[in-house]
């Protein structure tokens, strides 16, 4: 019954890369949920102990407690209302989903509220824009980038992160904040992620240079160099 519960849910490839970071066992909050569809996979999987899903508006938290009395899975989730992580307690949070939001929402949400500057916690980040920003804000906060993979969900690439709080405050170049460690993933979505990344930024220069920024052209230029170090097959290929 449950792996055809599980096959019912119309789990795309990026909630289901942020499900595979998710901890067994684990107190889980799932921010943004919309449809729930991410911890009634993992509740019916029994990879989870708890889940609450929130979301700041209550038409998508009427939708995922639907789903959620649909799937059978109401003993363990259940929904909150919540601008982010406000309402959420923080020891039914031990693992935290944030998928599907901006990436400078995501640095936030994460910048207001404490109790995530702790190494127990497992922050689990989809961006769904500004991921650079994200990247930046994570190594200035001290959290770990431990684990980055990418994925294709439909005609688009995203990235999912698995960061810990550590306290080190790193440096982070401006080419890791564009592709983070997908340099390191020979995946066929991290050379479209990175594929992509290259594209914008040279579309971003030649707009600079028609404009007559030259050395605003440039500091993206160093960019796009720091990125052909990391990943000089991709480079090539997106010249």
């Amino acid at each position: 019954m449950e792996v055809l519960k599980k096959q019912q849910l119309p789990l795309d490839n990026r909630l289901a890369l942020c499900a595979s970071f998710v901890r067994e066992g684990t107190a889980l909050a799932d921010i943004g949920t919309d449809h729930a569809y991410l911890p009634i996979m993992l509740a019916c999987e029994g990879k989870i102990r708890s889940a609450v899903a929130s979301d700041i508006r209550t038409g998508p938290l009427q939708n995922a407690e639907s789903n959620i009395l649909r799937f059978g899975v109401q003993d363990k989730i259940r929904t909150v209302l919540s601008d982010g992580l406000d309402n959420v307690p923080a020891e039914e949070a031990e693992d935290i989903v944030m998928a599907g939001m901006g990436g400078e929402l995501i640095a936030a949400i994460i910048k207001r509220t404490p109790w995530l500057y702790d190494s127990s916690r497992r922050l689990i980040l989809q961006p769904m824009t500004r991921a650079y920003q994200l990247r930046l804000f994570l190594y200035a906060e001290g959290f770990a980038i431990a684990e980055e993979k990418a994925c294709l969900s439909g005609k688009k690439c995203y990235s999912v992160m698995r960061c810990e709080y550590d306290g080190i405050v790193r440096e982070c170049s401006r080419g890791y904040a564009y592709i983070g460690s997908l340099s390191e993933d020979d995946s066929e979505a991290a050379e479209q992620y990175i594929h992509t990344v290259i594209m914008k930024l040279k579309r971003k220069i030649n707009g600079l240079r028609r404009s007559g920024d030259a050395a605003k052209a440039e500091e993206y230029e160093t960019v796009l160099r720091e990125i052909a170090e990391a990943a000089p097959n991709i480079a090539r290929y997106s010249e």
